[in-house]
């Protein structure tokens, strides 16, 4: 519904939120599954400049992170580049397309009350976290004024203004990850992100920017 509304010139701002989950699309085309009621499913339409869409996976990781501290206290580590953790388990999982026309698309989930997750998932929801349980309305009026400020700082700043608090957060920099592009396996010592948010990776080849692709973290989990 998001890309049909960016298609037809819908403005920044316009916003779907699911219920729930059957079919959805997460990174490499993994299944994306969610019962009712139990995650923040939203899609949001962003109208801004190429550079500033690059950095919508980050930003929006940072915002997730600072909103979870905000409503709960707990702190969350962001996996490169779009994924929010808690301890080594999946809370968050953040994907973005760019549309022919402009248009940034946003696709967030947030596990917010997940009874159980399959045996091969490392997940872990925010109600477990909190001690309390948040409905998706909370969360996502937490949640937008913190997008808005990580976008203004981007707009502002570059890439490069988020890589401090990025940092700060971020799982596995100093150790050993693999990162799978394609065909090709690139293995290594996660140093930290470029100004342009590319991962770089030092190697027994020389170092290697990573701009995509699936990481691994191989010090605290395999996925």
């Amino acid at each position: 519904m998001v890309r049909e509304a960016a298609g037809a010139g819908a403005r920044e701002g316009f916003c779907c939120v699911a219920e729930e989950q059957t079919s959805g699309r997460g990174r490499s085309g993994r299944r994306w599954l969610a019962p009712a009621g139990s995650a923040l499913l939203m899609s949001l339409l962003l109208r801004r400049r190429p550079e500033v869409a690059a950095a919508v996976p980050l930003l929006t990781g940072l915002a997730v992170a600072d909103a979870v501290a905000g409503l709960t206290g707990v702190s969350c580590r962001l996996k490169w580049p779009n994924d929010v953790l808690a301890g080594s388990a999946k809370l968050a999982g953040i994907l973005t397309e760019v549309e022919a026309g402009g248009g940034i698309i946003l696709g967030l989930g947030v596990n917010l009350t997940v009874p159980a997750f399959p045996a091969d998932v490392a997940g872990v929801s925010l109600d477990r976290l909190a001690g309390a349980a948040y409905g998706w309305e909370a969360f996502l009026t937490t949640l937008l004024p913190e997008l808005h400020r990580r976008l203004q700082q981007v707009e502002a700043g570059g890439i490069g203004s988020l890589r401090a608090d990025w940092t700060a957060r971020a799982a596995g920099l100093g150790g050993p990850v693999r990162a799978q592009l394609g065909a090709s396996t690139v293995e290594g010592t996660a140093l930290g992100i470029d100004d342009d948010g590319a991962l770089l990776v030092d190697t027994v080849d020389g170092p290697v920017r990573l701009v995509a692709g699936e990481v691994h973290l191989l010090t605290t989990q395999d996925g």
